[in-house]
Formats: C-alpha cells, sequence, structure tokens
C-alpha cells in the first residue's frame, strides 16, 4: 500500500431506522475517529425506500459530517438490494457493509481492517447465538444454513451475517453478478475468495423494531436455495422414478391379485386413493418448483435493474459518469 491512508468505505442499508439512526451514526463515528490515525473513511447511508423520516436524517447527517454520503432507492428493493447499491457507489480500498440498527457492534471494525492488512480480501463475521431472539428464530436460522451447507455447491457459513469486510478486488468481482434474485452471502462466498472469520456477540437493537418479518426471511431463503441449488429440481426427478417404481410394483401386485381370482376388498380401493393423492400433489409440487426456476428466468431475462434511485449525494451525482464507468469495469 502507498504511504496515503487507504480508503475504507462503510456501507449501512438503513429501511425505516429514524428513531436508531441519529444513535447508530454516534456510535459508528466513534468508532472511527479512532481509527482515522491509520484509514480515511466514507460512510454511504442507503435509504430503502422508507417512509419514515431515515432519508431526511441522513441528509441531515451529510450535512454536518463530510464523510457522509447518501443514496435513497425509490422503493422498497429489499436489503440485498440496498447493499447491492451501497456496494456498487462504495470507491474505497476496502468496504464494510454493516447494518445500521446498532446489533452489528461498531468496535468489531478495528478486527476487520487488521483481518484485510494481513491480505484476505473478505472477512466475514460469524454471529454468536442470541438468547434475545425468539427460539423460532434462532431454530429457523440454523435449520436454513444447514440444508444450504447440503444442497448447495457453495459454502455458505453457518451463522454468517451480511456484517463483512472485502477488499476493492472482491467488490469488483462481486459487482461482475448481475443476479435479479440476489442472496449476498452466498454471492460473495460464491466469488471463491478464502475468507478470514472473525465472531460478534450481537448488540440489542435500542431503538425501532427489526424489519426482517417472516415473509422477509422465507424470501431470503428462497432467494438463497433456487440461486445456489439445482437439488430441488433434482428431487422433483427423484419422486417421479420413486412415483413409477411404486406403481409398477401396485401394478404386479393388481396382476398376481388377479391371476389368484382374488377380489379387490374396499381398503384397496382406499388405498388406491390415497395413492393418488399423493402422486397428484407430487406432480403439482414438482410443477410449482419448476415453476420457481422458470419465473426466476424470466425476471433475469427482462434485464431490469436490480434498484432504481431517485435520490443520492452531490457527490454521487457529479461522478455519475465515473460510477457507471466503474461498474462497466468491473
Amino acid at each position: 500500500m502507498s504511504d496515503e491512508k487507504p480508503l475504507v468505505s462503510i456501507v449501512c442499508p438503513a429501511f425505516q431506522e429514524e428513531e436508531v439512526l441519529p444513535l447508530f451514526h454516534r456510535e459508528l463515528a466513534t468508532a472511527l475517529n479512532v481509527l482515522e490515525r491509520v484509514y480515511r473513511f466514507e460512510v454511504i447511508y442507503v435509504d430503502d425506500g422508507s417512509s419514515d423520516r431515515t432519508l431526511e436524517i441522513a441528509k441531515e447527517l451529510a450535512r454536518h459530517d463530510p464523510r457522509i454520503s447518501y443514496l435513497s432507492l425509490s422503493r422498497n428493493f429489499g436489503h440485498q438490494a440496498a447493499l447491492t447499491a451501497g456496494l456498487e457507489h462504495a470507491r474505497g480500498d476496502a468496504v464494510i457493509s454493516i447494518d445500521a440498527d446498532l446489533q452489528h457492534p461498531t468496535h468489531v471494525l478495528a478486527g476487520l481492517l487488521a483481518k484485510w492488512r494481513q491480505g484476505h480480501d473478505i472477512v466475514i463475521t460469524i454471529r454468536a447465538d442470541d438468547e434475545r431472539l425468539s427460539l423460532f428464530k434462532r431454530l429457523s436460522s440454523s435449520v436454513f444454513y444447514r440444508i444450504m451447507g447440503l444442497i448447495s455447491d457453495t459454502d455458505i457459513r453457518l451463522a454468517a451475517s451480511d456484517f463483512r469486510l472485502m477488499s476493492r478486488r472482491a467488490v469488483n468481482a462481486f459487482l461482475q453478478m448481475r443476479e435479479s434474485h440476489r442472496f449476498v452471502r452466498g454471492m460473495v462466498q460464491w466469488l471463491g475468495f478464502k475468507p478470514a472469520e472473525i465472531a460478534f456477540t450481537p448488540d440489542e437493537r435500542r431503538a425501532g423494531q427489526s424489519k426482517y418479518t417472516l415473509r422477509r426471511m422465507m424470501r431470503l431463503a428462497g432467494d438463497g436455495v433456487f440461486s445456489f441449488s439445482r437439488v430441488p429440481l433434482r428431487l422433483a426427478v427423484y419422486f417421479g422414478l420413486l412415483a413409477v417404481i411404486i406403481g409398477l410394483g401396485h401394478s404386479a401386485w393388481w396382476l398376481v391379485q388377479a391371476i389368484r381370482g382374488v377380489e379387490l376388498t374396499p381398503a384397496g380401493f382406499e388405498y388406491l386413493t390415497l395413492a393418488t393423492h399423493l402422486l397428484g400433489g407430487g406432480i403439482l409440487c414438482a410443477i410449482g418448483i419448476v415453476g420457481e426456476y422458470v419465473g426466476r428466468v424470466f425476471d433475469q431475462v427482462k434485464g431490469r435493474p436490480v434498484y432504481v434511485l431517485k435520490d443520492e449525494s452531490p457527490s454521487f451525482a457529479a461522478g455519475a459518469g465515473a460510477t457507471s464507468k466503474r461498474r462497466e469495469a468491473a
């Protein structure tokens, strides 16, 4: 590295965080002030289409702190799209993504940067088990990552979060990936850079409420499964083969009974009805799985952008051409 202090970008997605954003920035600024002896910083707040005062607060913070820039999406495109927007506009030699809800502790930033200075292109954080979360959330998260480990060709670390550091080389490689349905944790792992790991204990949310509803969690899980595995398609094939085998077996049994002159009992009709329902349900599930993949291909070929901006810092607007060239170069 040169004698000039390296520039580090901090990307902070925020959705409906008017209550917690000033508190988060106060803690973030305290951490950055200590680290500024070694690094230069830019902070990018990405408003993910909030309907509250999140954008206004980000603008107010930018007026008082020259390190801050902001982006505002035209609607709520989702956390993964907001992360992508921040990464595309980040100019740093290293880029750290951190949620603005204060559950990602800012004191971990020093450790992330230390690992980067050691030569790691990606530094991920591993969340310790949080007893404050509901049993359902903890169990569902554990089950999801274990399933992903079994069915995906990409090794997605158990309890990994979107709190991570990426080098400029890793960010440029990431920006070449233009999926419509984005599961950033999997996409980062897919790049192949061996990550360093840092464990952290999540802090308690001090204001506002979590925006990760059950519906959003299921959507993110779907993006992870269908974007990084073809196993669901193979399961449909296996189910079809199983149905054929069972059908042939049942037909053979039926033929033997007919040869022996045994009449089909009412229980046999009940069995046949049950088998028909199971087979019909399995076929519908298989069609649904195929339809999910086809729908994602349809979304991809339309070529719509991952997000649309409605507002941005003047510095971004002035450098729009340079930003565009940087994306094309990536």
